[in-house]
Order: C-alpha cells, then structure tokens, then sequence
C-alpha cells in the first residue's frame, strides 16, 4: 500500500487473487481488495470488494452467507441467481446491477453463468445495521440506471443514489459508473463522516495528484470532516466510485 495523506492506494500486488482452487469450482476468479485475504479488512461498511470472473458455461455452487448485503455489478456477460433456502431466482442481463439483502434469515445461493463470454462483476460486500429479517433480491437493469453529465467530458452512470431506483439496505450512498473523456477532470466530493472506493476500469487517472493505473484502487477512509478529491484523465479513463458512511473506519490487518 502505498503512503498517501489522504488516500490508501492499493496497487495489483496489494490485491489478492483467488482462484478455482480457493472456491472449489472452475471457472472463478476473484481479485479482492477488501477483505480477509487482503491487509484491508474492511473501510466503511464494506467488508469484501472483489473483482470476479464467472467463466461462460461455469458458476459456483450453492453456498451460504447471512446478515451482508452485495452488490454485483454485471460490466460483461450473464449469469443467472438461483437461492434454495427462499425459492428466489433472477437472471442478471449485462449492465444491471443486482442487489442481494442477506438478512437474518440468510440464503443458499448459486450464481451461474449460462452465456457464451466470460461474466464480469464488481462486487461490493458491506454489512446492514439494522440488519433486515427477511432475504430479498432487487435488479436494476442499465437502461433503468440514470445517466448524467457531471462537468465537460464526464458522463456518470448511477447504480445506487439519490438519481437511482434501487433501495439498499447497507450504507452504501452512491455507486456510479462514470467515464472522462481525454483531459477531463472533476471533484469527488465527500460529505462529513463519509469515506469512498475508485476502481479504474480503463485508461489512468490522477486522483489527488497521484497517478492511478488500469484495476488499481483508491481507498478514502471514512473522517469526520467533509473533503473533496480532484480526478482528472490526461488520456482518458473509466471509474466506478461508492461513497458510503463511516461503518467500521479503516480496518487493516498487522
């Protein structure tokens, strides 16, 4: 990781990569930056952020977890949701953003890809306080999703926010997906108590004068007074960004 006064940069080597033998099926891949086989176990809410491959013709099996909700955010391919313990099924079309509430109940799910190309999701874990009863499954497709410009050449796609449709039941206050054209730049802002997530999808990006490479993340840290963080893309980049509130701060192992 590496030192910054504002911001905690994780590069490829910060990441850890799991694979079929740490699922026990072919055909996954998860590259995770928050969570217990990272240094970062959690920041903000968020306890898991993994970046996941679902090979076409493949999936993991039926498995459970409880009390978390996930967001999965389908950039390629499909996969299709099926959970045993409540009788709940979806299918996942690309570019939608999927919402699973675990709550006290929990579920026995499987995630399937049944599609001819590779799934492609950035998932985001983050605990619920209160947690809720029941288990629920909510889908926002992207043509559902609102989409504005946020400054010159920045054009933002909004998964979970004040623009959005899509209820959740974690602090998780916005999740977008925005793209900058060659020499834009914005202000990230961040409210008090607020801390937030970028992952690099494509091209560069300078986040507070540090340069950002393709599938690196920038962990802000929830602080009690607001801030904003100036990105601008010399060459061009694509970004997801969450804000969320302070959950459990910045939580980073020995």
């Amino acid at each position: 990781m590496n030192p910054h006064p504002r911001l905690v940069v994780l590069t490829p080597e910060d990441h850890a990569v799991l694979g079929p033998e740490d699922f026990g099926a072919p055909g996954l891949v998860a590259v995770e930056s928050i969570g217990p086989f990272t240094r970062v176990r959690a920041c903000g809410p968020l306890v898991t952020v993994h970046d996941s491959v679902i090979a076409a013709g493949l999936g993991i099996g039926h498995h459970p977890h409880r009390y978390h909700e996930r967001l999965f955010y389908l950039e390629r391919g499909t996969f299709d949701h099926d959970d045993a313990r409540n009788g709940i099924s979806g299918h996942v079309p690309e570019g939608a953003l999927a919402r699973f509430t675990e709550g006290r109940r929990g579920m026995v799910h499987q995630e399937w890809n049944h599609g001819e190309v590779d799934a492609e999701i950035y998932i985001l874990v983050a605990a619920t306080d209160p947690i809720p009863e029941q288990t629920s499954f909510e889908l926002l497709r992207r043509e559902d999703m609102p989409v504005y410009p946020e400054g010159p050449g920045v054009l933002t796609r909004e998964m979970v926010g004040p623009r959005s449709t899509l209820p959740v039941n974690c602090d998780v206050r916005r999740f977008t997906d925005t793209t900058l054209e060659t020499g834009a730049g914005l202000a990230w802002a961040l409210g008090e108590g607020e801390g937030g997530i970028l992952s690099v999808r494509a091209g560069s990006l300078h986040l507070d004068g540090v340069e950002l490479s393709l599938k690196w993340t920038a962990l802000v840290p929830p602080a009690a007074a607001a801030r904003s963080f100036d990105l601008n893309a010399p060459e061009g980049a694509r970004v997801i960004r969450a804000t969320f509130g302070p959950g459990y701060g910045l939580v980073v192992a020995d």
